[in-house]
């Protein structure tokens, strides 16, 4: 990114960004591959991470910010959690007037884009 300025909890959004990482690990079975990017436009920084791992299904990608949903994960059952991280990284992202977009395909992998507002010079 060319322009990173933006203003933010530094707790909280790191912790936002350790979810998403975190998830990827997790979600992830032999070689993991994770990809972190930062892009930036005249408004937004934008920070995409990738990953090569399970992917998830269009229902699980319309559930997944809910409190307790927890995705079925098949024959990964080293995955642990109460459902509660993914609404976590939601409520830090509305907190900071940002954005997250989700895309996946199943058996490809999963990409998290989040788009925070740029503080104004």
């Amino acid at each position: 990114a060319k322009n990173d300025l933006v203003q933010v909890d530094d707790v909280h959004f790191a912790n936002l960004l350790s979810n998403l990482i975190d998830n990827a690990i997790k979600y992830s079975e032999n070689a993991i591959l994770i990809k972190v990017s930062t892009h930036s436009t005249s408004k937004q920084l934008l920070i995409r991470i990738e990953d090569n791992g399970i992917g998830m299904s269009k229902e699980t990608v319309k559930r997944i910010f809910e409190k307790f949903y927890r995705a079925h994960t098949g024959n990964l059952h080293n995955v642990k959690g109460f459902g509660l991280g993914m609404n976590y990284v939601k409520t830090v992202i509305d907190a900071h007037k940002a954005k997250i977009r989700v895309e996946s395909i199943v058996g490809k992998g999963s990409s998290f884009t989040v788009e925070i507002p740029l503080m104004k010079g």
